[in-house]
């Protein structure tokens, strides 16, 4: 059963005008990245926030770009774990001090994007969240890399990293979705935003855990034949059909979790069910990477 057509007009109109200003953002800021799923981020944000308009979706759609061009750097431009560790820690000074770095064009980019942060009203309520999940985000990352490159080098990996389905989960904020989630709240979250955190954030960490699985299945194809890559499906014991089910009970306890607030239609809450439902549809059926222009 398909939408009517009439109804598609605006999101594609507000997709449309997200992914002009992502074409302007990139080709500014980050001029080098190739490749970048502008298509899908676009249009992915412009789903999950249907009622925001193009102005606020301007910086949630210009991070989830950057951490695509973020990812790819750590994946194919860093071989030592010292310079992961240098990459990450200088990331991590941007979002803390607010300090310019233009050490590189992805630094740069992170740069521009935390000054737009930080001059939004809301980003003194949610700077404390902003910097720890941010933070999370990045071990997560630092995590992936260590376990892609020890199959890469057929050694075992850096002490402290067991290579176990737990460990993996433990980990999922390397799908990034705090890095985007943040800036989505501060965009068009409202003032009352800041009460209802108590149920939005542990909603946000199982979203995270969906679009991880969701992601592992959707990337596990090409994932294969990269060296550096960390799918859960590379992991002795997982099967698909595992996966699709861990994807099917969190996702049933999500509802769970925003129920009550889905139900007063808040639309944060709303948002994040349909976050998870655009994660799961998309990469069960697409590589996002493939949805590029």
């Amino acid at each position: 059963m398909f939408a009517p057509a009439a109804q598609c007009v605006p999101l594609v109109k507000l997709a449309s005008a997200t992914l002009a200003d992502l074409r302007r953002w990139t080709s500014e800021h980050l001029p080098d990245c190739r490749d970048l799923p502008l298509v899908g981020v676009a249009f992915g944000e412009a789903v999950i926030g249907p009622w925001a308009t193009a102005d606020q979706l301007r910086i949630p759609a210009r991070v989830a770009t950057w951490v695509c061009a973020f990812d790819d750097y750590l994946e194919h431009e860093i071989t030592e774990l010292r310079g992961v560790d240098e990459f990450l820690e200088r990331c991590d000074a941007v979002v803390r001090t607010g300090k310019r770095d233009d050490g590189n064009p992805v630094l740069a980019g992170l740069s521009a994007l935390q000054r737009d942060l930080g001059e939004l009203t809301g980003y003194p309520a949610l700077a404390s969240l902003w910097e720890r999940k941010f933070d999370s985000c990045l071990r997560g990352h630092r995590y992936d890399w260590i376990a892609g490159w020890a199959r890469v080098r057929g050694r075992a990996p850096e002490a402290g990293v067991k290579l176990d389905v737990e460990e993996y989960l433990e980990h999922v904020d390397s799908i990034s979705l705090w890095h985007v989630q943040v800036p989505r709240w501060l965009a068009y979250g409202g003032d009352e935003l800041p009460e209802h955190l108590d149920v939005l954030v542990p909603a946000v960490d199982d979203s995270a855990v969906l679009a991880r699985l969701a992601n592992d299945l959707g990337t596990i194809a090409r994932e294969r034949s990269e060296p550096g890559q960390n799918n859960l499906l590379m992991y002795d014991g997982v099967t698909e059909d595992w996966v699709r089910d861990e994807i099917a009970g969190r996702m049933a306890a999500l509802r769970r979790r925003v129920a009550a607030l889905v139900a007063e239609n808040y639309p944060p809450a709303v948002s994040l069910i349909r976050q998870a439902e655009w994660t799961i549809g998309v990469y069960l059926g697409n590589d996002l990477r493939t949805m590029t222009g």
